[in-house]
């Protein structure tokens, strides 16, 4: 037998205009409101965690090469333009 798949159901309540846009939407793209808001929240999360895998990774390089603020990046490009480097 399958695996079952372990659900939690969420209610929420949205405004007219949005639910109308879910409705079209959803309709357009033949899917039940439920799968598209599914699948919205799903790509919402992952954006967002690779947002902060993004910062984290921001702030680690920030650290390694001691910068302060975005002052020393801009010094850092501009030096790079001046010795005519793109890496």
């Amino acid at each position: 037998m399958g695996e079952m798949i372990k659900r939690r159901i969420l209610n929420i309540s949205l405004p007219v205009t949005l639910y109308k846009d879910l409705e079209e939407m959803a309709r357009e793209k033949a899917k039940t409101k439920a799968e598209f808001a599914r699948e919205a929240i799903t790509r919402y999360i992952e954006s967002e965690k690779r947002w902060q895998y993004i910062r984290k990774w921001g702030q680690a390089s920030a650290r390694q090469h001691q910068l302060k603020d975005e002052n020393d990046i801009e010094e850092i490009i501009h030096s790079m333009r001046k010795e005519g480097r793109n890496d």
